[in-house]
Formats: structure tokens, C-alpha cells, sequence
């Protein structure tokens, strides 16, 4: 006969677990009741779910749509603050670091496609949510086709959200490239080249080695080779960038202290409105490498359009920078100016 009173026991007494369920009654009562931002969160994140199972049987819905993806799209995954932090942002610059849509390809400057469009379009309606009436909104893209086509679709949703939420006074400007938020570069033969020209230059003078048989390759044609036999094996080429001291490949330390230069112009040059929100659609090795900078580790590679989010402080000295839900509080690095970043042009 098995013990009826065990000597031991995990389970709360019943009159303890009564008690405990009534609290957690109460306390759901007065969170619905009040509407604070836990009980916001929860519905919004069952309104995401319930709207994704939705789009994935929809006939109009985009290819390759999913209840994963399309969660990850829509739910909220901002940090909620306490209010004494709250007070000290209050004043920040909302800086966006965004991923451009789904491209047609790498091996060439190419477009998006028509999913990475649709992407776009609701990136721009989403970001619409957190515009207040007078905001002034700075579109800015890295000078590819695929970041151009992108800003272009945010900006079309960003102007559909603000009719529909009836927005007013919003200032938008079209979008424009900047050399601060490029891809970064590759040393090819004595040219400056994003890694997608650069897999075409590295292809031609590749094939003519190959058909000649002759001479020793140039040192920018290994670097280049490896990196993309990274990718062509399924691997992470961004992560080998990253992890990987490369000659002919622009340091992932400098594409981050050239994002941080281009971020605090955008800011000083539109100090005219308080409400200012600056928008810049570029690539996930920029991206990956500012977040890694922040976090101390490799954050993994962001989604077509998912974004890294940077509260700069009115001081323009010190920035939160969020991602996948992890704040983190940073000095911005471009206030200090260590010898090594001139060293190349005292020799």
C-alpha cells in the first residue's frame, strides 16, 4: 500500500495554492483593468499569433510565408524600461539599423523580390505604430539596389500607417543614400568593392587563372575565395568576416565607428525637431557588426528587415541598443579617437 502522508512533498498546501490562486486572479483583474504594459504586451503577442496562423492560409498571402516568420515580424519584442529609466530617456533620438528585404540573389547588384517588397511595405506600417503627431522621419539606405528598393517600400507603408492612424504633421524625407551606412568593403586589385561587385570581379579574374594555369593568385582573390566558399558550404560568411583578421576585407571595427559618424550627423544636422526618427535601410554585416560591438558576442544574423534599434541620448555620448530584446547600454565610440585608427596614413 503506497504512503498515504510521503515524508516530503514539492506541491504548495492546499489552503497555500487557494490563496495563491486568488492573488494571481486579482492581480490579472487589476493588470486588464489598468491596461499596464505586461497585460499590452500579452495581447498583442496573442493578436500576432492568432493574425499569423491567419496570413498562412490566406490565398493572397506572400510565398514562402509562415506562422514563424510571420511572429517574428509582428510581435513585440521591445524591452520594457522601469520608470525611473524611462525619465532618463526621455529626450533620445529612435535611430533604426534595418535589414533590407528578401534580394533575388547575391551574385549580382539585384532587386528584391516580390516578397521582399511586400516585406518592406509592412515594415513601414509597423514602424508607423510609434510615430507621434509632428515627428519628422530621416530615410536613409546604403547605395545597393536591394537597400534603395527597400527604403522605397517603408517609406510607401510609413505613408499608409499614417493616413490610417490618422498621424498629423508627419515630415518625411524621401530616401537618400550615405556613405556611412554601406556594405562593407572589399579590397579587390586596387578597388573598393561591396562583397556582391566583389564576387563578380573575383569570378572573372578567378576563371582566367584557372584557364591559364599560370602564375600565383593575388592575396585579395584568396581572402575573397574563402569567404565565399564559406557561403557555397552553408556556412556563415558575416560570422567569418566578424571572427576572422582579413587584409582585404574592411575591419568590422571600423564599419562600426563609420555607422556611429554617419548616425550622430543624421542626428546633429536634424536637431530642429524633437521628435525626430532616422531610418536606415542597409546590410546585416553593418548590422550584425554594431550589435555584436554592443552585446560582446555575435548576436546571430538579422531577418530580411528585422532591425536593430539605438536610443541615442541628448548628450550624444552615450546610446541603448536593442536587439532580439536585449538592451544594452553603450558610450558611442566615435568620441574617442585611438591612434590605430590613423596609423595607416602616418607611415
Amino acid at each position: 500500500m503506497a504512503n498515504k502522508f510521503p515524508g516530503t512533498r514539492a506541491e504548495a498546501p492546499a489552503y497555500l495554492a487557494r490563496y495563491l490562486n486568488r492573488k494571481k486572479a486579482k492581480l490579472n483583474s487589476k493588470s486588464q483593468k489598468d491596461g499596464d504594459d505586461s497585460s499590452w504586451v500579452s495581447r498583442a503577442r496573442g493578436k500576432a499569433e492568432a493574425r499569423a496562423r491567419v496570413e498562412t492560409e490566406m490565398d493572397e498571402a506572400p510565398p514562402v510565408r509562415t506562422e514563424g516568420y510571420a511572429r517574428v515580424t509582428v510581435s513585440p519584442r521591445e524591452l520594457i524600461f522601469p520608470d525611473s529609466y524611462r525619465e532618463r530617456m526621455n529626450g533620445t533620438t529612435d535611430v533604426r539599423l534595418i535589414r533590407h528585404g528578401q534580394t533575388q540573389g547575391y551574385g549580382t547588384n539585384a532587386g528584391l523580390t516580390q516578397l521582399g517588397k511586400w516585406q518592406s511595405h509592412r515594415k513601414g506600417q509597423n514602424l508607423a505604430r510609434g510615430l507621434k503627431d509632428g515627428s519628422k522621419v530621416v530615410l536613409i539606405n546604403a547605395d545597393t539596389a536591394r537597400a534603395r528598393e527597400t527604403a522605397t517600400g517603408v517609406q510607401e507603408g510609413l505613408m499608409q500607417g499614417i493616413a490610417r492612424y490618422k498621424i498629423e504633421n508627419i515630415e518625411i524625407i524621401d530616401p537618400f543614400s550615405m556613405e556611412n551606412f554601406r556594405n562593407f568593403q572589399v579590397w579587390c586589385d586596387g578597388e573598393e568593392k561591396d562583397p556582391t561587385s566583389a564576387f563578380v570581379k573575383y569570378d572573372t579574374v578567378l576563371e582566367e587563372y584557372e584557364r591559364k594555369k599560370s602564375g600565383d593568385r593575388p592575396g585579395w582573390l584568396d581572402e575573397i575565395d574563402r569567404f565565399w566558399k564559406v557561403q557555397a558550404g552553408g556556412g556563415d560568411p558575416i560570422a567569418y568576416w566578424l571572427n576572422q583578421p582579413l587584409q582585404y576585407f574592411e575591419p568590422p571595427a571600423i564599419v562600426v565607428r563609420r555607422f556611429w559618424r554617419g548616425i550622430v550627423k543624421t542626428i546633429k544636422s536634424n536637431q530642429d525637431n524633437e521628435n525626430l526618427r532616422v531610418f536606415v535601410c542597409t546590410h546585416s554585416g553593418g548590422i550584425r557588426a554594431v550589435a555584436t560591438s554592443a552585446v560582446g558576442h555575435d548576436p546571430g544574423e538579422p531577418h530580411n528587415l528585422e532591425d536593430v534599434r539605438i536610443r541615442v541620448f541628448s548628450d550624444m555620448k552615450n546610446s541603448i541598443i536593442t536587439y532580439r530584446g536585449r538592451g544594452t547600454e553603450i558610450e558611442i565610440p566615435t568620441i574617442n579617437s585611438p591612434t590605430w585608427y590613423d596609423l595607416n596614413n602616418k607611415d
